[in-house]
């Protein structure tokens, strides 16, 4: 028996898929680092932002929305989220009426690192994603047709 089904490692989706992953991600952290960010904290605190704008009824974001939303473990968002509120860049407080809830709000420093760090990453998408040229919509489809079927529902 064979190690693998392929002749090389270039012939697996799941192998390419990992490395560009790996190279995209060497570029975030690379644009994230000067704002003392993970990945997972930007994504978190841009989440934070990008939520609580478009909350037009005022019931503010909590906590489990905003895992739902960036995709991300409960239990991770907890941790990024305390590591981000001891950094003075989010508020954590006391749903009014669901008291096993948090409302996530960015604090001014958060509000401006979120918007200077989705300038830097979405620049980077675009340098990166560039080389994709005249098939980059060719590539969103796939992307999200994988979002779609492979999401848990």
């Amino acid at each position: 028996m064979e190690s693998s089904r392929y002749k090389n490692a270039q012939e697996s989706p799941g192998y390419l898929l990992w490395q560009v992953t790996t190279m995209w991600q060497r570029e975030i952290r690379r644009v994230l680092e000067p704002l003392e960010l993970t990945q997972p904290q930007f994504v978190l605190l841009h989440a934070c932002v990008w939520l609580n704008e478009r909350d037009t009824e005022g019931k503010g974001v909590t906590q489990v929305q905003l895992a739902q939303f960036a995709n991300v473990d409960v239990n991770v968002t907890s941790q990024v989220l305390r590591a981000l509120e001891k950094r003075e860049l989010i508020t954590r407080k006391r749903h009014l009426t669901d008291t096993r809830a948090n409302i996530i709000t960015t604090t001014p420093e958060g509000t401006r690192l979120a918007l200077e760090g989705i300038h830097l990453v979405e620049t980077a998408d675009k340098v990166f994603f560039d080389v994709l040229s005249d098939r980059k919509d060719e590539y969103m489809e796939i992307m999200q047709e994988f979002i779609r079927y492979k999401t848990d529902v």
